[in-house]
């Protein structure tokens, strides 16, 4: 009778060595660019922006049309709010958020690619952001109120506010612009649209200012003094308060 037992039997070598290669290829992937669009956090800060942006628009459109139907004009009733709702006040306040939010997103951006951007940074240049203008509002009132009258200096701070909130929403779309189509010839060319905005407010706001104020020759150097100390140097200040915050956090 045969004998089949186990030892007799020639099988072939299947061990895992002759069916799995030794060696194995590995390939190192390279990390994700941090570009802007690919910031969850840049989306949602973008989000929000917009939600704020339309919910004030649509309680203060009649005081937009209104603004920018007399945006040449000096307005002069004894009650700059007189005609103004709690809902409206609430509405411009909304816009100034939306607004300082968009301008200090835009500013952050700036920045890039030389740094790395992150939401901690961006929420401290936010809340600083609203600091700034709240001590300028509160200086410049100090400051109004001794060589100035009050009403004019309502005048003058709508009208600071405005051309804030004017700002804010011509820089929207160039912020969105920059983020989802970040591009070396795109950015300088948003940037430059961006400077040219920025750059008429200012001019424009300088304008109100003159009409606001002027009513006699010392009128002209008193505005000067203001616009250099309050509104000048602040600034000035506070772009280095940027830096330092982007490079200490």
């Amino acid at each position: 009778m045969p004998d089949f037992s186990i030892d007799t039997i020639n099988t072939p070598d299947t061990t895992l060595q002759s069916v799995v290669p030794t060696s194995v290829i590995r390939f190192e992937g390279e990390p994700l660019a941090q570009l802007p669009h690919n910031e969850s956090w840049i989306f949602g800060v973008v989000f929000v922006l917009f939600i704020v942006f339309i919910f004030s628009l649509n309680r203060s459109y009649s005081w937009i049309e209104d603004s920018l139907k007399n945006i040449a004009k000096v307005k002069t009733r004894n009650s700059l709010f007189s005609k103004t709702t709690v809902e409206e006040y609430q509405s411009r306040f909304l816009l100034v958020l939306f607004s300082v939010g968009v301008i200090t997103l835009y500013l952050y951006l700036t920045f890039y690619p030389s740094i790395i951007i992150n939401l901690k940074v961006y929420a401290l240049l936010f809340l600083s952001s609203l600091l700034y203008l709240f001590l300028k509002q509160k200086l410049s009132q100090m400051v109004a109120y001794t060589f100035l009258n009050k009403e004019l200096f309502k005048i003058g701070s709508e009208n600071f506010y405005n051309t804030l909130s004017f700002l804010g929403i011509l820089l929207f779309p160039l912020l969105i612009l920059k983020i989802y189509f970040y591009d070396g010839l795109n950015v300088k060319l948003f940037d430059t649209l961006a400077l040219i905005f920025t750059f008429s407010a200012l001019i424009f706001l300088t304008v109100k200012y003159f009409q606001i104020f002027y009513r006699k020759i010392l009128d002209f150097f008193h505005i000067l003094l203001y616009l250099c100390t309050l509104e000048i140097l602040p600034l000035i200040g506070m772009y280095q308060v940027y830096k330092w915050i982007i490079k200490e956090f």
